[in-house]
């Protein structure tokens, strides 16, 4: 393995479309592609994308005419959004309120599931695309009402704002980004790593944190590791980020240069400990064993260490 390897997005990320903003304000524009023929029509129920299942394992794209037959009749009144152009063609992602009657080659399937099968090769870009459906979606279907009176909303800009249908209030709202840091603690050769509470035995991760109203990254991170493991934190590095569609966060993955070394747990942590680089790579290489696991390479977790091992 080399840096070169270890130096791609993590999987979310690398949206493959055109997001055209530009276009969400035009309603004649998306009303007219959403019965273009050639518009394509990502499908999802509770969350879940509508997969081929037979052969490769791949998004089941419809087409307007299809539209119909897959929601059981009118579905211009389920929640929708348009996520982007491909070329001129449009795309759409559809939320089912009832189960569809499907083709037996095709299955609704977690979304966690399709990223680890297809997190790289021909179909990598597919987890980012279905991010961002499924993101929009879930904010979507928890903004039928107005926050601020009450009211019924009404979806506008291509699904990326709902207005308030009350004349009183008329108030706009827009989907959330829910900000997480996550950092890889590390002094020397050494690095943090916890297991939280729950957790199956052995299994770690990179400490973790939503961070709160006012703060700064550096301040998120410093806090978070200061609650989580007692460990006071330096310097503060950005590495990189993953959109995380569980319903909509975005994990900041930061390098953290701790300050002092002993370990006092809180309430969110089962154990955390230090551990060396030489011994994570040899665990790492080997596939990891019975008292000890990292997560999988869908999580930025996974990357931040890996990172840092091979540095």
């Amino acid at each position: 393995m080399t840096l070169a390897d270890l130096s791609e997005e993590c999987i979310f990320a690398g949206f493959p479309l055109d997001p055209a903003d530009h276009r969400r304000s035009d309603a004649g524009w998306l009303e007219e592609r959403l019965t273009n023929p050639a518009s394509h029509f990502v499908i999802y129920a509770d969350g879940r994308p509508l997969m081929k299942v037979s052969g490769e394992l791949r998004p089941a794209v419809k087409c307007a005419d299809d539209m119909a037959a897959v929601a059981g009749g009118d579905w211009r009144d389920l929640d929708r959004v348009f996520i982007g152009l491909e070329g001129d063609q449009a795309w759409f992602a559809v939320s089912l309120t009832e189960k569809a009657e499907l083709p037996p080659d095709e299955k609704f399937i977690d979304l966690r599931s399709v990223a680890g099968q297809l997190g790289s090769g021909e179909f990598s870009a597919v987890p980012a695309l279905l991010a961002r459906g499924k993101m929009l979606l879930d904010w979507n279907g928890r903004r039928h009402f107005c926050s601020c009176c009450g009211a019924e909303t009404v979806a506008s800009h291509g699904g990326y704002l709902r207005k308030c249908r009350n004349v009183a209030c008329e108030a706009e709202h827009f989907p959330r980004t829910d900000p997480v840091v996550i950092m890889l603690v590390t002094m020397g050769e050494r690095c943090l790593l916890g297991r939280g509470v729950g957790w199956p035995e052995g299994q770690y991760s990179a400490l973790a944190g939503f961070m709160e109203p006012g703060e700064t990254i550096e301040e998120a991170v410093r806090r978070e590791v200061r609650e989580e493991a007692g460990i006071r934190i330096g310097a503060v590095r950005y590495v990189k980020s993953q959109p995380w569609p569980f319903p909509s966060s975005l994990m900041i993955g930061v390098r953290a240069a701790a300050l002092t070394t002993d370990i006092t747990l809180d309430d969110e942590l089962a154990a955390a400990a230090w551990f060396d680089r030489e011994q994570l790579r040899a665990l790492l290489e080997k596939g990891g064993d019975e008292g000890f696991r990292v997560p999988p390479r869908i999580a930025i977790a996974r990357h931040l260490i890996e990172d840092w091992i091979y540095e």
